[in-house]
């Protein structure tokens, strides 16, 4: 039979396609390099996803782990392994247990501490971070810290904790700085280089491991080779996705990662997909037998069967740590063939597959569909090919129409983004900088900030165009300035005319000597009788406009050369008229009672703990802890896609809307009462009230100094017929905080695990800071509340 032209071009392009012949593993070049670089100081790779940047890492550890056990001189510590998400510091702290050995490897975040002693540490950024800052860890630097993903240096609300990590590390450490997407990374060295007085050593790889083919996907799902000209359709018609994932199977391109802008768009089709019977049905059920004995609380986990039977399941946020633990084990294990996920599984997780297929070339946000990031797309399409294990990693890019296959290609060929430094003082650093500096000591950290260094290009054209402005053509003028001469003479010409009004209605005699005080005045300008009078004129209009324009280059120019100084003096200046800092700037004790709080709402909870607002009754007092957690719920804002590629999506055939799933929860008087008896939720309200006023004075302030409010206090407020998201918040995990059976709480509050999980986490991370505090019942309400909160399947 004759094949079609794409046909015959998609055969062309998959000729390469097959497993990796098994071969004994040999270090590439890059890899070699980056070890022999490490031993000399700092180093900076950026290389693509799948090309082995962790195994530079292990080797490392391996070295310095083996030093250690035959001359154990150095204590916990001596090697930091830092991520950005938790989901990933579980991930390397399971593997690196395997690998040294389970008494070697501790695991630090928010909620957990295993082995915290151990030689190797495993912990997200803020925990690093947090060490840095605590007085009581000043013993022996860390030999090695290893920063994976670290264009995170970029998230505007995380990135200036890993910033501070560069900027706060000893010089004795040696740093290891992993990316996929570092395009700047020699600017990154040159400033590391500054900071740190060595630069550290650039290692790129710019070819992939396991070359990648982009093929399209038309609005029927049919497979298609990289040309726009090749997608004949308007529109996605509703079988498109199952006709994609039959062509994927047909032309063994599985195991797959599907990504979808949303959670339910990711069950839906878990859900479909599933359905299909495939092989090793019983291989399947005996690993989920094996996690269910673990974790009991996935046995009537809804997608189980599509799982089970079809080798299809969901991953992302709004599901178990432990059922995406199980999905991500199982895809390894080559069990899994097609994984529909959210961007999460993009965002530095070891779970590479044979192909991807983006669903839409937009990306769920809190404000509505924007359009991705080269980075986002580098990232998804990263995971495409296996090392040691396929020939050819394919990444299918799913289009309606000839304009859509434009943006997708352009995407491939697009470079990522640069990573721009995201660092902002926050109210914890003011506090814990002038712990151990003088203010001028911290604001010069500052100043040596990677956000300052990207600035500084800036200052030299501002300067330039300041020094280029005229300056005043009169120069035979008697005055010196000539625009605050003619302002005040000015003044005292309004002056006498009013004076000489007010002796007309008025008492004479004050009228009367107010006139006289104003001649007096005028005589002595040197205005008064100037023979250039008429030029003065002519020309002070131009003369004010070029002021005008200077007083706005000068404030350019003090913002590039000050931004993140003024920051922190606006910050400290609250944080003194509040009482944790004195006149100069030094910690009072509340300031350094303060300044151990470790939470991106250290004020809050500072405050709260100063008006002893927390309640002894450990369900309430989890409750009002949940109230003060940064996961983002409620209703979308509705609005288009934003970004470079604006287009209208409301004629789109498939749901690119947000999906809150939180915006459901349940927190109805009868579903409250369930979980709650009557005082532990009159005590809850009581302190849920108070708090909001705390979190009004702190953003009346804020916004006195010109920064931005914190959005909690908004947070309070009912959104359209439904509860405030903070009581929410308070409900669902004094719910399970009370002892309510997992499913009940689910069931009942209809909220997605993944985010009873997290709200539960970070109920517990405050809860773990509240236990030393010296309130006793305080402490011992804390304990008994995180002790009860933090059972299976939460941990």
């Amino acid at each position: 039979m004759k094949r079609s032209k794409p046909e015959a071009g998609l055969a062309d392009l998959l000729r390469n396609l097959g497993e990796a012949p098994a071969v004994p593993f040999v270090a590439a070049p890059f890899q070699v390099a980056a070890l022999q670089a490490l031993d000399r100081g700092d180093v900076v790779v950026a290389a693509p996803t799948g090309s082995g940047k962790t195994w530079i890492a292990e080797q490392e550890i391996a070295r310095l782990h083996q030093d250690g056990a035959r001359h154990p001189v150095r204590g916990q510590g001596r090697i930091w392994y830092t991520a950005p998400l938790k989901a990933l510091s579980n991930q390397k702290f399971r593997r690196f247990q395997r690998l040294y050995g389970e008494d070697a490897v501790g695991l630090l975040t928010g909620e957990r501490r295993i082995n915290p002693h151990a030689p190797v540490l495993v912990a997200t950024t803020e925990i690093l971070r947090n060490a840095f800052y605590d007085p009581a860890g000043d013993g022996d630097p860390p030999e090695v810290i290893v920063l994976d993903e670290a264009h995170y240096l970029a998230d505007p609300e995380r990135g200036t904790a890993w910033e501070e990590i560069l900027l706060l590390a000893p010089r004795a450490t040696r740093l290891l700085l992993l990316s996929a997407t570092i395009p700047n990374a020699e600017e990154l060295a040159a400033w590391l280089g500054e900071v740190r007085g060595a630069q550290p050593e650039v290692i790129t790889l710019e070819t992939r491991p396991v070359p990648l083919q982009f093929l399209l996907a038309d609005g029927t799902g049919r497979l298609l080779p990289p040309d726009p000209n090749a997608v004949t359709t308007r529109g996605r018609n509703l079988r498109w996705l199952r006709t994609a994932a039959d062509a994927l199977e047909h032309r063994r391109l599985t195991p797959a990662i599907l990504f979808f802008p949303s959670r339910r768009e990711c069950d839906d089709a878990a859900r479909m997909l599933g359905a299909q019977p495939a092989p090793d049905e019983a291989r399947r059920a005996e690993k989920l037998r094996e996690w269910i004995r673990q974790v009991p609380e996935l046995t009537h986990h809804p997608l189980l069967p599509a799982l089970q039977r079809g080798g299809v399941a969901p991953h992302h946020a709004g599901h178990l740590t432990a059922w995406r633990m199980c999905v991500e084990e199982m895809l390894e294990a080559g069990l899994v063939r097609l994984v529909c996920a959210t961007t999460t599984l993009a965002a530095g997780l070891d779970v590479p597959a044979r192909t991807v297929l983006l669903s839409t070339l937009y990306r769920n946000s809190p404000s509505g569909p924007e359009a991705l990031t080269p980075t986002e797309f580098h990232q998804m399409t990263g995971r495409a090919g296996r090392r040691g294990r396929d020939t050819l990693g394919v990444a299918v890019i799913a289009v309606e129409n000839p304009s859509e296959a434009d943006e997708g290609l352009a995407l491939a060929d697009a470079a990522p983004d640069p990573v721009v430094s995201a660092f902002t003082p926050s109210d914890a650093q003011v506090l814990n900088l002038l712990a151990r500096a003088s203010i001028r000591d911290a604001e010069a950290i500052l100043k040596r900030s990677f956000a300052a260094f990207q600035r500084r290009p800036q200052i030299a054209p501002v300067r330039e165009r300041l020094l280029a402005l005229p300056s005043d053509p009169l120069t035979s003028r008697p005055c010196g300035d000539r625009l605050a001469t003619r302002s005040r003479f000015d003044h005292l010409v309004r002056r006498l005319r009013q004076s000489r009004h007010k002796k007309a209605g008025g008492p004479a005699a004050a009228a009367a000597d107010d006139v006289a005080d104003a001649g007096r005045a005028l005589l002595e300008m040197p205005c008064t009788g100037c023979p250039i009078v008429p030029q003065c004129l002519a020309t002070l209009k131009d003369l004010r406009a070029v002021e005008r324009r200077r007083r706005l280059l000068e404030a350019e120019l003090s913002d590039l050369e000050d931004h993140e100084v003024r920051v922190f003096r606006r910050r400290a200046v609250i944080l003194r008229d509040l009482g944790y800092l004195d006149h100069e700037w030094r910690l009072t004790a509340a300031g350094r009672i303060a300044a151990r709080i470790r939470h991106p709402r250290m004020l809050v909870l500072a405050e709260a703990l100063r008006h002893r607002i927390f309640p002894a009754d450990a369900v309430a007092l989890a409750a009002v802890t949940a109230a003060l957690g940064t996961e983002r719920i409620g209703p979308p804002q509705r609005g288009g896609p934003r970004g470079p590629r604006h287009r209208d999506l409301r004629h789109r055939r498939y749901d690119l809307r947000v999906q809150r799933d939180a915006a459901r929860w349940d927190v109805s008087r009868d579903a409250i009462g369930a979980a709650f008896h009557q005082a532990a939720w009159h005590e809850t309200r009581k302190a849920l009230v108070t708090l909001r006023g705390i979190i009004a004075g702190i953003n009346k302030r804020l916004t006195a100094a010109g920064l931005r409010e914190d959005p909690l206090e908004r947070e309070f407020d009912p959104v359209g017929s439904g509860p405030a998201p903070a009581f929410q918040r308070a409900a669902v995990v004094g719910a399970w905080a009370s002892g309510r059976p997992w499913e009940e709480v689910v069931a009942r509050h209809r909220i997605p695990e993944g985010d009873l999980q997290r709200l539960v986490w970070q109920a517990a991370e405050i809860l773990a800071q509240l236990e030393d505090s010296p309130q006793g019942l305080l402490s011992s309400a804390a304990h008994i509340a995180r002790e009860t909160m933090l059972r299976t399947p939460v941990l």
